[in-house]
């Protein structure tokens, strides 16, 4: 690759980087809904990948966030090491971490992937799990 075309390529990854971050049409937007028998979280951001999403269970935690991955270019790479690889940066676009409810079934938490949509299924523990007596033990 010659050094020219390698500029103008890393300045056309800097731009659009930078468009996105500072405005661009990739914002991130949360919806939660309440079905029958569990509560549906809806990410959607135009132009941003499926693979961009990330749904993660931390403890009692659910963390949800997307990342714009994109490469570093380096006018001298191929000149210098013709094996090396362009770095890979990955920029944080949106972020929310939520107590995951003791009315949800951690377990079963799970999420898909549709029409450039993720949706995260929280499915509702039953009735007879919410409530319970608790008979008291006499100690003497």
């Amino acid at each position: 690759m010659r050094a020219i075309d390698n500029v103008f390529s890393g300045t056309g990854g800097q731009i659009d980087l930078l468009n996105t971050l500072y405005g661009g049409s990739s914002m991130t937007t949360m919806n939660v809904d309440r079905e029958d028998d569990r509560l549906v979280i809806t990410l959607s951001a135009p132009g941003v990948s499926a693979t961009s999403f990330n749904v993660l269970i931390e403890g009692n935690k659910l963390v949800l966030y997307t990342l714009l991955v994109g490469e570093s270019a380096r006018q001298d790479y191929d000149i210098l090491d013709p094996d090396a690889q362009p770095q890979r940066l990955a920029v944080p676009m949106f972020l929310r971490v939520l107590d995951i409810p003791t009315f949800v079934d951690a377990e079963q938490i799970e999420a898909v992937h549709e029409d450039g949509r993720v949706m995260v299924y929280l499915p509702l523990n039953s009735e007879d799990q919410l409530h319970r007596r608790i008979d008291i033990k006499d100690l003497f």
